[in-house]
């Protein structure tokens, strides 16, 4: 019979959402890493130093980070800062694989005086040391990843004290394991597994309630230095939220197929693609598979994580005003990957990006006397168009701080008032607060279809006041 460990739960890792490039063996200009720096409550974390194989950059004001030419393999990424006198610093672990998609990681950072270090070692059902174990450590804010080695121990260092962690361990042809445990400050613990040796108990049930919402991006604003801005993050939060659909999911490190030809010129696609959370004994993680039929038969990535609840799809194939169907698999640890089985499919999604939008007046930098009126360019399938507009760069976005750069207009966006319009309008008068002769305004407009599954977000704007 077989065993479930959990029941569907909400996943809390805070992560930056942002573009990765393909991997290969050794050192690859492709090979690209991105992600986010926060603090332990999940505040995005400045001028923090990042460090991965011998590269290095410095977090940019929202807490994001990119570092490329990475190599292949196992590979810690460590962040440090130094704080009112006090260094902070935390760490993380990816795997980076020939043919890989990077996904993007997050990287937790406490204060060194008091930070906690799990270690423990992995055996068989015989005794025997496994080697290549993979130990998920899943916290609030971000998780990590620890890796046996030849004797079967892990060791994972830099962990947020006072914190109650879910612990997974996973390797091919075994069993999972999953045990909790809370690390005070300073702690060493030790928390060990004994891998059962697999065993067929039936297909896992297909994941649940699987959903899917499409972005189209401006090219200038997806490819940023570092990566995505942080109004984007924000804007995804803010239709995430109205669909109901996680803030801040858990995702998986990806091997994806490669793609068959440009993006559109002009636009960036990405469909984020949902399902809920639980946990089996046996999963190994989880089979994506798209298509422009359905239901689709082709597997465009492998989630190789039992903890992942998400799937963030960029690759350079999707073309807007195109039907795209997913499913998602379950993959069990006994019969993958050495028989290629997958489990069950979930109900098929849909995502139909949409083209384009380019906002056209105010145009970049023009000086605008009175309430400026915001024109753009149509998009076929749109339902509505919203205008957002800052009274400084939104760079320092971020919904949980009262110091960060939130929208002048609209205040509300359940109450958009007359910065929404319904298609096909295209244009539209300033009505929010008074705007101060001599000070610059950023604005974009993000279309959307008629139930928010599909979004297309112009290019930022700036005007001036006079």
């Amino acid at each position: 019979m077989r065993g479930e460990r959990g029941a569907h739960r909400a996943s809390l890792v805070l992560l930056a959402f942002l573009l990765w490039g393909c991997g290969g063996g050794g050192s690859d200009p492709a090979t690209r890493l991105t992600g986010v720096v926060t603090d332990v409550d999940g505040k995005p974390v400045a001028g923090a130093s990042v460090s991965c194989s011998g590269r290095s950059t410095v977090s940019l004001s929202n807490g994001t980070f990119a570092l490329a030419n990475l190599p292949s393999g196992i590979r810690t990424v460590s962040a440090s800062v130094t704080i009112e006198g006090r260094r902070y610093s935390g760490e993380t672990r990816v795997d980076l694989s020939a043919g890989e998609k990077n996904r993007s990681v997050n990287v937790v950072v406490s204060d060194e005086r008091y930070q906690a270090r799990l270690t423990g070692v992995v055996i068989d059902a015989g005794g025997y040391a496994l080697e290549g174990a993979k130990v998920f450590v899943q916290g609030p804010w971000g998780s990590t990843l620890g890796v046996t080695g030849s004797d079967g121990v892990y060791d994972i260092r830099r962990l947020t004290p006072g914190v109650t962690y879910e612990v997974t361990c996973s390797l091919a042809g075994y069993m999972n394991d999953t045990k909790t445990i809370h690390l005070a400050a300073n702690e060493v613990a030790n928390l060990s597994f004994a891998l059962p040796y697999g065993s067929d108990q039936g297909a896992i049930p297909a994941p649940q309630n699987p959903a899917a919402q499409a972005w189209t991006i401006a090219d200038t604003v997806t490819r940023s230095p570092g990566g995505r801005p942080a109004y984007l993050q924000w804007l995804q939060r803010v239709y995430r939220q109205r669909r109901g659909l996680p803030l801040a999911p858990r995702t998986g490190d990806p091997v994806s197929t490669s793609a068959g030809r440009a993006t559109p010129a002009g636009s960036v696609i990405e469909v984020d693609l949902f399902w809920d959370y639980r946990s089996w004994d046996d999963l190994f993680g989880y089979a994506v598979k798209r298509g422009t039929s359905s239901p689709p038969s082709a597997t465009t990535a492998v989630l190789r994580d039992p903890l992942a609840s998400s799937f963030f799809d960029v690759d350079p194939v999707l073309t807007p005003d195109t039907v795209y169907y997913y499913t998602v698999h379950c993959l069990d640890t006994v019969a993958f990957p050495s028989r290629g089985i997958v489990g069950p499919a979930s109900d098929v999604v849909s995502a139909n990006p949409l083209q384009p939008i380019l906002a056209t007046a105010p145009a970049q930098g023009d000086a605008v006397t009175g309430d400026p009126i915001f024109r753009w360019t149509g998009v076929y399938g749109a339902a509505t168009y919203q205008v957002v507009v800052w009274d400084r760069f939104p760079d320092l976005q971020n919904p949980d701080d009262p110091h960060g750069a939130v929208p002048l207009w609209p205040a509300d966006f359940n109450n958009p008032g007359a910065s929404k319009v319904q298609a096909p309008q295209t244009s539209l008068q300033y009505q929010g607060p008074y705007l101060q002769a001599g000070r610059t305004y950023y604005w974009v407009v993000v279309a959307a279809d008629s139930g928010e599954y599909a979004l297309s977000v112009s290019r930022i704007m700036r005007f001036v006041a006079r």
